[in-house]
């Protein structure tokens, strides 16, 4: 076989055999088949480099598939039933690596104490002598042939025909070779440098066997699930319905969200051989029934009547709805004041945080000030930016229930942080009978107790002053500068007192039906204009302004107001309508 003629049987054993990483530069000084068959079968062998660890533990293929079978399934049914209580995603993936890890070892020991030897490429083996293979799935073979291998270039070593189980025809293997290979390592000595203990299986495979996990016990009716815990359901001890009606009166009359374990003692079940057993079942149960709801911080869940819940918190107001808002490259000067502005229709359901603010010595966010707006003071709210939640403990559930506390009268309320949506509900009273108007200052503040928030405002002595005052007229908004009696601080900009509701909320049904948001500003732009002698109009007043017939966040607002070609920036914030643009 000339040397043309052998590169092309390499190219045909390359496709055969894959796994070659590495390819041989065969020349004339091969000058038989059988050196080249031998040459590439060797190579085969030395560059596999797979012991059975490499190829279970240490592969990724062997983790991908932990938390999937079903022998993982059964081993947790087998831990949960022994253990007799629930246990979190993460304590059973843990579990689960630990003992995937603990089997692999128990197969290494099974293979050095089994009477075949391991295959090894620098041992000699006789005609008929068994063994077995830990690079093929720990697979078992006899020898069939032995013959020498004539490749100069490896020196010497022998060629063993092996039959396997289930195959028709026999491989071909090394022997007598005693080169460094991984396959010729000690079976102690491999299991040491290339296995994982438990823990460094844990810290490296955890995560990923966890989302397993879960996707896996989530679809066997078997296992149940409260938050993170995990349960069998034939272990759950029985709550019956008049257990449930009790609680519901317990709550009915506690008027407040109320921990499992507290409805557990009100509910005085048979003693449980395990108290957890009986909390998990009765958190499922509660679950599961449309009259309650969980509304309490992570690892404490809390109970109360979906009945007595605020519909505002249940369903976000139709005034808060905003569409979503695009990506827009502010200048810094309204970029700042976007910031200042900051609320939840900015937020498009994104988590990513704002500039941080002022923080106590502890580290925590100590208060924050918002500007009222128009939505928020009709339904009742206040925005739940990313700010805002620091003030509340974690929580993953669709609302939490917490206590608003006046800073005057220290008097508690009922409020809601929703998740949905992004804001806090519960305020419509306090807002009224504070005779706010959208533009006041709202001071939220962290309370020694953690599911208590602290709310002021900035009152004055109430006199008449000067203001914006807003109308509807004919679909359209309508602005004057009227004396209204006004009794709290505001921002001077912002502030916009409402003089007919009714008109106001005709001029949002066509704004939402009809126009856009640069042709609102271009409308709403020459009424505000009117009021200034010199035509200035704030940015941030025209932000105001749009949300009383449309709900949009800042940077919608700011970005459209930039981007038309109406409005020339004369600096400070404030803008002036350019009389060449055509209406």
């Amino acid at each position: 076989m000339d040397a043309r003629a052998m590169r092309r049987f390499v190219r045909k054993c390359k496709v055969r055999y894959n796994e070659i990483v590495v390819t041989a530069r065969l020349d004339a000084s091969y000058p038989t088949y059988r050196h080249a068959v031998d040459a590439l079968m060797t190579i085969r062998h030395i560059l596999t480099g797979v012991t059975w660890v490499k190829e279970s533990m240490a592969s990724s293929d062997f983790w991908k598939d932990v938390g999937t079978t079903s022998a993982d399934v059964e081993h947790l049914y087998g831990f949960l039933l022994e253990r007799g209580t629930p246990a979190t995603s993460h304590a059973l993936a843990a579990r689960l690596v630990e003992w995937r890890v603990r089997e692999e070892e128990k197969k290494l020991t099974e293979l050095a104490a089994r009477r075949a030897p391991l295959y090894q490429p620098k041992q000699s083996y006789q005609v008929g002598e068994h063994l077995v293979f830990s690079a093929l799935g720990n697979r078992e073979g006899v020898v069939k042939q032995v013959r020498g291998g004539d490749n100069p270039r490896l020196g010497e070593f022998q060629v063993i025909a092996v039959q396997l189980a289930d195959e028709p025809k026999s491989r071909e293997f090394a022997a007598g070779y005693a080169a460094p290979h991984p396959l010729n390592e000690d079976l102690a000595k491999s299991a040491e440098s290339l296995g994982l203990t438990p823990e460094q299986a844990i810290a490296q495979h955890g995560d990923a066997v966890r989302a397993a996990l879960i996707k896996r016990l989530g679809v066997d009716k078997e296992f149940v699930r409260v938050g993170d815990e995990w349960f069998l359901k034939g272990l759950l001890p029985e709550i019956h319905a008049g257990y449930i009606n009790l609680a519901e009166a317990a709550i009915e009359q506690a008027n407040a969200a109320v921990r499992t374990a507290d409805l557990l003692k009100v509910l005085d079940l048979p003693d449980p051989a395990k108290k957890s057993a009986a909390l998990f079942a009765l958190s499922h149960t509660l679950e599961n029934d449309g009259r309650f709801e969980d509304v309490g911080p992570v690892g404490d869940a809390r109970w109360f009547l979906t009945r007595l819940e605020l519909p505002e918190a249940l369903e976000r107001p139709a005034i808060l709805e905003a569409a979503p808002a695009g990506k827009v490259a502010l200048s810094g000067e309204l970029d700042l004041i976007a910031k200042e502005l900051f609320d939840e229709a900015d937020l498009n359901g994104d988590a990513n945080l704002p500039p941080a603010a002022p923080r106590d010595d502890q580290g925590h966010l100590g208060e924050i000030t918002l500007i009222l707006t128009y939505p928020h003071r009709q339904a009742g709210t206040l925005p739940l930016t990313p700010l805002v939640r620091a003030l509340l403990p974690a929580f993953t559930r669709p609302r939490l229930r917490f206590s608003f506390q006046d800073a005057t009268t220290q008097e508690k309320f009922a409020g809601y942080a929703v998740a949905e949506g992004h804001y806090l509900a519960g305020l419509s009273q306090w807002f009224t009978a504070r005779k706010l108007s959208p533009g006041a200052y709202v001071t939220l503040k962290r309370s020694a107790a953690p599911l208590t928030i602290t709310i002021d405002y900035q009152p004055q002595r109430e006199r008449s002053l000067w203001v914006r005052v807003a109308r509807g007229v004919n679909g359209h908004l309508n602005f004057s500068q009227e004396k209204r009696p006004v009794s709290h601080k505001y921002d001077e900009e912002m502030l916009i007192v409402i003089g007919d509701p009714v008109g106001l909320e005709a001029a949002a049904q066509a704004a939402r039906q009809q126009r856009s948001l640069t042709i609102l500003l271009e409308e709403i732009f020459p009424e505000l204009a009117k009021l200034s002698g010199a035509g200035h109009v704030h940015a941030k007043t025209l932000y105001s302004a749009v949300n009383l017939i449309r709900r949009a966040g800042p940077r919608a607002v700011l970005g459209a107001l930039a981007e038309s070609r109406a409005f020339t920036s004369v600096g400070g914030g404030y803008f002036v309508l350019n009389e060449a643009h055509p209406r």
